[in-house]
C-alpha cells in the first residue's frame, strides 16, 4: 500500500481498510504500508502505527540509491496500490513483476494533460466513490482501465448508535464531533473552521442547548490549537480532545455522535454510511467540494462553502440536526442510500487479489 502522505489521514484509513479486506478475504495475503518521506507530514506515520502496521520508510531518491531504495521497499510487493501517490510510478522499471493498481481522486489538476502516461500504464484504476461524484471527463482515456466500486466502508463490528455512546459514555449529552486531521488544508482553513464550530456551540450551550460539546478527534498538539481558538486560561469542560486513535475507535465516535463535521471524504462517507447527521466543511480541493456539494444538493447533508464557515451558520445547522429529528432522520436516510449499494472495499480486493494472481501465473509461465 502507497497512500498518499501529504494531506490528511483519510487516505490512511481507505488503505488500511482495504488491507484488512483482503487479508479477511485471502489470510494469506502479506501487506506492506510504504510512505513517502519526501511529502510526508509525521502524522501519517502515526496514523499508519495505529492501524496496525510498522511501515517502510521511502527515502528521497537518487541515481545512486534508486534500484536499491525501491526494491527494499517494493521488491517483494506482487501489487502495489497507490492512493493518489501515482507519481511515483516510474520506479516500476526497478520492479517491473509487481502489478499497479491506482485509486486517484476527482483531479484537482488536469490529469488529462499531467499523468494520462502514468494513468495509461496502471492494472488498474479504482473509483472509491458514490455514484453522485460522476467520472471527470479527463479520465475517459483510461476509461477501460476504471472499475467503479464505490466507497471502502468496513462498518460490520460497528455496534448501533445506543451501544456507541454507553461505551464512550456520552448518554444524554449531545455532541458535536470533529477530526482535526493535522491542518491538511491549511492553518487558515482549519483556523476558520474551529473557530466557527467553536463560536456555534458556545452559542447554543447559552442558549436552548446548555449539555451541548464539542468532541475533536486527531489533535496533536493542544498548545497549537488552544493558540488557535485563543483560549488563554486552557479548555473548557464542554470541549474534550483525544489524539489520533485506532480507525475503529474513531468509527466508534462517529457512530455516537448527534453531529459529524465533514471535512474530508473518508469522514462523510462513513458518517453517511452509519447515519449519522452531517454538516459538511468540506476542504477547499475539488474532492470533498464536489461530494460535498452533491450531497448538500440531494438535501443529505448541510453544506458548507470554505468561505461561508462561520458561527452563525453553523448554530443555525446544529439546531435544525437537533430540534427537527424527523428532518434530520430523513437527510441521514437519504445521505445513506447514497452512499452505500455498491461493490465498495471488497469489490476492490477481489480486484487486487485476481489481479495479483494473474501476475503470479505469468511469472510462472
Amino acid at each position: 500500500m502507497l497512500p498518499c502522505v501529504e494531506g490528511g489521514i483519510g487516505h490512511i484509513s481507505r488503505t488500511a481498510t482495504l488491507a484488512r479486506t483482503l487479508r479477511r478475504i485471502d489470510p494469506s495475503v502479506e501487506v506492506e504500508f510504504v510512505l513517502d518521506t519526501v511529502r510526508m507530514r509525521p502524522l501519517n506515520i502515526e496514523m499508519t502505527i495505529k492501524m496496525g502496521y510498522q511501515p517502510r520508510l521511502l527515502p528521497p531518491i537518487t541515481r545512486e540509491n534508486r534500484d536499491a531504495v525501491t526494491k527494499a521497499c517494493f521488491g517483494d510487493a506482487d501489487v502495489i496500490v497507490d492512493d493518489t501517490a501515482r507519481y511515483l510510478l516510474p520506479l516500476r522499471a526497478c520492479v517491473p513483476h509487481a502489478a499497479w493498481v491506482s485509486i486517484p481522486i476527482p483531479p484537482v489538476g488536469d490529469e488529462l494533460f499531467g499523468d494520462w502516461p502514468f494513468m495509461m500504464q496502471m492494472d488498474a484504476i479504482i473509483w472509491a466513490y458514490a455514484p453522485l461524484v460522476a467520472l471527470p471527463p479527463e479520465l475517459s482515456l483510461v476509461e477501460d482501465k476504471i472499475v467503479k466500486t464505490g466507497p471502502f466502508l468496513d462498518l460490520e463490528a460497528v455496534p448501533d448508535k445506543t451501544e456507541a455512546r454507553a461505551r464512550l459514555g456520552l448518554s444524554g449529552r449531545p455532541t458535536v464531533l470533529y477530526s482535526v486531521r493535522n491542518f491538511p488544508f491549511g492553518r487558515d482553513f482549519a483556523s476558520r473552521v474551529l473557530r466557527g464550530l467553536y463560536g456555534a456551540v458556545e452559542q447554543l450551550r447559552q442558549g436552548a442547548h446548555p449539555e451541548l460539546e464539542l468532541h475533536l478527534m486527531a489533535v496533536r498538539d493542544e498548545d497549537e490549537l488552544r493558540s488557535v481558538l485563543g483560549l488563554e486560561d486552557g479548555f473548557p469542560n464542554w470541549l474534550h480532545c483525544r489524539g489520533v486513535i485506532p480507525q475503529a475507535d474513531a468509527l466508534l465516535h462517529i457512530q455516537a455522535t448527534d453531529i459529524l463535521i465533514g471535512e474530508g471524504t473518508s469522514t462523510m462517507h462513513e458518517g453517511a454510511a452509519l447515519g449519522t447527521p452531517l454538516v459538511l466543511v468540506p476542504g477547499p480541493i475539488s474532492e470533498t467540494l464536489l461530494l460535498a456539494e452533491a450531497l448538500g444538493r440531494h438535501r443529505a447533508a448541510h453544506s458548507f462553502l470554505p468561505d461561508a464557515i462561520e458561527a452563525d451558520g453553523l448554530a443555525e445547522a446544529f439546531c435544525s440536526i437537533l430540534e427537527e429529528p424527523a428532518k434530520t432522520a430523513a437527510m441521514a436516510a437519504r445521505a445513506r442510500s447514497l452512499v452505500t449499494g455498491s461493490g465498495g472495499v471488497e469489490a476492490a480486493a477481489r480486484l487486487i487479489l485476481e489481479i495479483g494472481a494473474q501476475r503470479q501465473a505469468a511469472a510462472a509461465a
